[in-house]
């Protein structure tokens, strides 16, 4: 297992921060997808101060195992936004990114999505836009260890 730290985080999120801004600017929303994805939409709000932060929860693991994908409050896309920022910690096998990239863009044809992750494995099937770190073992976070 690897512990991945609060100032490894910060450090990272201002990285991630940097080549997205560069490519593509500020985006019009962010969608964080729960619960991982929360702590980087966070900061990454605050970063462009930007309020228009949206929560969708996937489910998938259960512990440590990966199970069926289950999705629950897919956010409603306001009319006129046309670059929203998909976020998440880690893109694992890639299976729930992409089921949920596929959900956005077909309820949103208009919408361009973008997507950027903290931890990417190549060997994920979906591959985020923006990644920083290739995992080489399980990642403990500091939001799930260090308040217990």
């Amino acid at each position: 297992m690897q512990y991945y730290s609060y100032d490894h985080f910060i450090q990272d999120t201002k990285v991630l921060f940097n080549c997205i801004h560069a490519q593509i600017g500020k985006p019009d929303a962010i969608i964080a997808i729960a619960r991982g994805g929360l702590t980087l939409a966070h900061f990454l709000s605050l970063r462009w101060d930007l309020r228009e932060v949206y929560t969708l929860n996937a489910i998938s693991y259960h512990k440590d195992k990966q199970g069926e994908l289950t999705l629950k409050n897919i956010p409603s896309i306001p009319q006129g936004f046309k670059n929203i920022l998909v976020v998440d910690e880690i893109v694992d096998s890639g299976k729930s990114l992409e089921q949920i990239m596929q959900l956005l863009r077909s309820q949103n044809p208009k919408v361009k999505f973008t997507t950027a992750t903290l931890f990417q494995k190549p060997t994920a099937i979906f591959q985020a836009d923006f990644s920083i770190n290739s995992p080489k073992d399980w990642i403990d976070f500091f939001w799930e260890k260090d308040m217990f």
